[in-house]
């Protein structure tokens, strides 16, 4: 029989169990957002007032099921409470940050290298500059797009958007000089600033040439002496004026290429940035800490303002979730890299940050980042404050429920054969044992692989049913014998699978 037969029998649109990788499974967002780990509220805490979580878990075991169910929790929370939005970003893509890092570092720059010479050169400074380039990059978006609560921003507000924008915007969708642009005119901030001042040195010079030939004016009602000192004077007043312009940009200019240079993990392009402080007073400019190489307290700082500025938003928090460390390529496969990696960002005054909401969901190999941590390591990261899930664990009941809602989301709603089946164990002959079936769920532990099997059980079943079977025929339910043939298969593969994988 063909599987679309079998499931239109069933009522069912798609295979429930036939993804293995959350980022790319369509059935998640049908299912019900209540059916989650027991552990997702202390991950999850309370939008109201964020608050760290860290959880570890084998491959497999569900964590970006649950990083991609947390934000659906998140957009329904926004949208429930209007006046209470809290900001997401997802912080799981490393590959761009750790390649431009190892392009701008000069010990990193041979390939057999690169992965150590990173590692030991990256801060928790990197991790904050590409943690806010996302931020910063999302929110300028969703104000270009929308257009609301930016004219409404304090003088101040526009001063620190414009910096941000110069210093950490980078999309596809438009250049930072074009983002450059699109704040200004979303929020009416004029950038005649360099402009006037050539005009005032234009003006100097004019008024320059007017003393140089003051003498020579017959209309001048009083003898001015020797000519060549007003000649003197006049040009003096042009030359310096075009100098003191010069030196203004050329100092702005270095401080534009100092603040880019701090960036090490962004492309950088100083031109924008130039742009913004020249528009700029010299007060504003100065107030405004600009990133210096690896000191964290710059970062803080722009930090701070960058939650200022979603708060003017609409936006009373933010949740930064960290996911998928095993996936980039110069992490990939070496334990000791990706702990090297995370360790940067386990810092007390990042995971506790008034209004930052730090998620983090790490493989389980590396859990001895606080198992064999020293008592120094263990004080600067504090994890005992930040909601710790040392392994996230399924039972047999949770895996059921949770397929049991995959098997409702792709229910052929109203149409016949909708009503066939209503849970798991529809799919079994009557008097099969639904103990041994959680059981069965209990030992292979992980959502990936208790889906994988599921989804096997039934392939393996639908190619030995004949394709014109009857609707009344009991051979549509799968029988005890062939469960336990493919059951052996998957508790000996997911087994193997675990050892070499975790």
């Amino acid at each position: 029989m063909f599987t679309k037969k079998w499931r239109d029998h069933w009522g069912l649109t798609e295979d429930p169990y036939a993804c293995e990788d959350a980022d790319k499974d369509p059935i998640l967002d049908a299912v019900d957002s209540s059916a989650v780990h027991s552990g997702f509220d202390r991950i999850f805490g309370n939008p109201k007032v964020p608050a760290p979580g860290i959880v570890f878990g084998e491959k497999g075991s569900g964590k970006s099921g649950l990083r991609r169910m947390m934000r659906r929790r998140l957009d329904e929370h926004n949208e429930q409470h209007p006046d209470d939005r809290v900001f997401f970003i997802e912080y799981i893509d490393f590959d761009g940050y750790l390649e431009q890092f190892r392009r701008t570092s000069k010990g990193a720059r041979n390939p057999r290298k690169a992965a150590a010479a990173v590692l030991e050169g990256w801060e928790i400074t990197d991790h904050l500059d590409a943690i806010l380039s996302l931020g910063v990059t999302a929110m300028v978006d969703e104000a270009l797009e929308r257009g609301d609560r930016v004219k409404g921003l304090a003088p101040k507000q526009k001063s620190d958007m414009l910096l941000l924008t110069a210093l950490y915007y980078r999309s596809p969708k438009r250049t930072t000089g074009e983002a450059v642009r699109g704040m200004r005119s979303a929020m009416r901030h004029g950038s005649a600033r360099g402009g006037l001042l050539f005009i005032g040195c234009l003006l100097l010079t004019i008024l320059g040439g007017l003393v140089g030939v003051a003498p020579h004016l017959e209309f001048w009602p009083t003898d001015l002496g020797s000519p060549t000192y007003w000649y003197i004077a006049g040009t003096s007043l042009a030359v310096a004026a075009w100098l003191a312009y010069a030196w203004s940009n050329f100092a702005v200019s270095r401080v534009a290429k100092h603040g880019v240079r701090g960036l090490r993990v962004l492309s950088r392009d100083s031109a924008a940035l130039r742009s913004v402080l020249e528009s700029l007073a010299p007060r504003v400019r100065n107030e405004f800490g600009l990133p210096s190489g690896g000191d964290p307290a710059t970062r803080y700082d722009i930090l701070r303002r960058f939650l200022g500025l979603l708060e003017g938003r609409g936006y009373k928090g933010c949740y930064v979730v960290m996911d998928r460390i095993d996936e980039p390529s110069l992490l990939s496969g070496s334990d000791d890299r990706m702990r090297e990696f995370v360790r940067r960002i386990l810092d007390i005054k990042l995971l506790q940050y008034p209004g930052i909401a730090l998620k983090l969901f790490l493989p389980i190999e590396m859990e001895s980042l606080y198992r064999t941590a020293s008592p120094e390591a263990l004080k600067r990261m504090r994890l005992d404050k930040s909601n710790l899930i040392a392994e996230l664990k399924w039972t047999g009941e949770e895996l059921f429920e949770i397929s049991d809602q995959r098997l409702l989301a792709c229910k052929l709603a109203g149409q016949e054969g909708a009503s066939r089946v209503t849970t798991l164990t529809d799919f079994f002959e009557e008097d099969f044992d639904r103990h041994y079936l959680r059981e069965t769920l209990s030992g292979l532990g992980t959502p990936r692989y208790a889906f994988g099997f599921l989804s096997s059980l039934v392939s393996e079943h639908v190619r030995e049913l004949p394709n014109d079977l009857e609707d009344d025929d009991s051979r549509w339910r799968i029988p005890r014998a062939l469960f336990d043939v493919v059951r052996a298969r998957w508790i000996d593969q997911s087994g193997l699978l675990r050892r070499s994988l975790n």
